[in-house]
């Protein structure tokens, strides 16, 4: 029943965000009494906390399969915004803000994730893509994942770009492209846009 609640909780935080779900919600779209879940879990807090928790360590196996399965910097790239690409267009785009403003222990723990990826996957990317020839070696590459990072959770507040009309996907998509573009060689870029064309198609 655990595993229940908290794959709906994840499907209603993602579809609506995490402020207007409650446990009433959550109770009633699996039919079962809000009671039920107190019994798992003592409040709404813990059920995100749970929810970023287990994303968390989904996100950990994507990176360590791609790791395994894309050797090539670029196409890892590439595929990851495949991998990811089902979750961005289910997302609200309001729901990492409402975890941040909301609900500040599972924001501690997914920001501490997102150290962990910069300081264990991007800088390597990048140093990796720089000694093979794809990337520019001139630029720090703790700067380049820090920003790069930054430029994925950008996206989710509400006050970076209001009148935004492309779908969270999309954006996230073209903020590549713009980052991509600045640190790619002449070799790199050759590549990168095969890539691309695949992705868009």
């Amino acid at each position: 029943m655990k595993s229940r609640i908290l794959q709906k909780g994840a499907e209603l935080f993602f579809r609506y965000g995490v402020k207007t779900v409650t446990m009433d919600s959550i109770a009633t779209d699996l039919g079962i009494s809000k009671k039920t879940i107190y019994q798992h879990f003592p409040d709404k807090d813990s059920i995100v906390y749970e929810v970023v928790k287990s994303f968390i360590e989904q996100d950990l196996k994507k990176w360590e399969e791609l790791d395994k399965l894309y050797p090539n910097v670029i196409e890892k790239i590439f595929k990851s915004f495949e991998m990811t690409k089902d979750l961005f267009t289910q997302m609200n785009p309001r729901l990492l803000y409402e975890i941040q403003k909301y609900f500040p222990n599972a924001y501690e723990l997914f920001s501490d994730h997102g150290e962990k990826c910069i300081h264990e996957n991007l800088i390597a990317d990048f140093k990796k893509g720089a000694q093979i020839g794809y990337f520019r070696n001139d630029i720090d590459f703790e700067l380049l994942a820090r920003l790069r990072m930054a430029e994925v959770n950008l996206v989710f507040n509400p006050d970076f770009y209001p009148n935004n009309k492309l779908p969270l996907f999309e954006t996230q998509l073209v903020l590549l492209d713009i980052f991509m573009r600045g640190i790619l060689t002449e070799n790199g870029l050759k590549l990168y846009t095969s890539y691309q064309k695949n992705l868009t198609q």
